[in-house]
């Protein structure tokens, strides 16, 4: 299974704003070139926290075939079964959550969505492992990973991302608290992921990148 990722930054990394609201980045250009990722993804994960900047599903234009929306909850905190995300017509919204999410959290959306428990977190079993396991099992062979930073890094940890897609924007956000494309606990120097550059293109003020893992892990 191909696990890509697809992410627009600022110049200093940032993500979004340290008030955690939504931020479009990109141009015009950036978001045809999401639109042409997303059309060769079987699915589309993102976390809570983008879920609850975003709160609309994310959806491929032109085509009656979406992809399977997928989110990544500890909880499902702040999480409204009535926002457009879970009201969208003919799309498969799976939720993966941790296995101490409330039972009445749970049924809250289990009309809209399927559910997945996952297992408690282990070095050899993290939610990222749990995750792409599963997706593998139901015949997924394009995992697109649209932030946010938490679950960059728990895939990135995981050396499960085989192709990072970057649109570099020329803009500077700043702060400590701001996310960033990989937040998490980050690695220790001897464990730093290093990345080759495969393939990039400038369009006016923005740089397109796509790196991929410099050696197996």
């Amino acid at each position: 299974m191909r696990i890509f990722s697809n992410l627009a930054i600022s110049l200093d990394g940032k993500i979004a704003t340290r008030s955690k609201k939504l931020v479009l980045l990109g141009t015009q250009e950036d978001h045809k070139e999401m639109q042409r990722l997303r059309k060769q993804a079987d699915s589309i994960l993102i976390g809570a926290s983008t879920l609850r900047s975003f709160k609309k599903p994310n959806l491929v234009f032109g085509t009656k075939k979406q992809p399977i929306n997928a989110i990544l909850s500890s909880q499902l905190e702040g999480i409204s079964p009535r926002w457009p995300f879970f009201q969208e017509p003919n799309l498969k919204r799976v939720l993966f959550v941790h296995p101490k999410t409330p039972v009445n959290r749970l049924k809250r959306f289990e009309k809209s969505s399927e559910l997945i428990i996952l297992r408690p977190p282990a070095p050899k079993r993290s939610a990222a492992i749990q995750i792409a396991q599963w997706f593998d099992s139901q015949g997924t062979k394009n995992l697109l990973i649209e932030g946010g930073g938490g679950v960059m890094w728990d895939f990135t940890q995981a050396r499960l991302i085989q192709e990072y897609h970057v649109t570099l924007t020329p803009q500077l956000i700043g702060g400590a608290l701001a996310p960033s494309l990989v937040d998490g606990a980050g690695f220790l120097p001897k464990h730093i992921l290093k990345l080759k550059l495969k393939q990039y293109r400038v369009t006016q003020d923005e740089i397109f990148l796509i790196y991929v893992p410099a050696q197996n892990p």
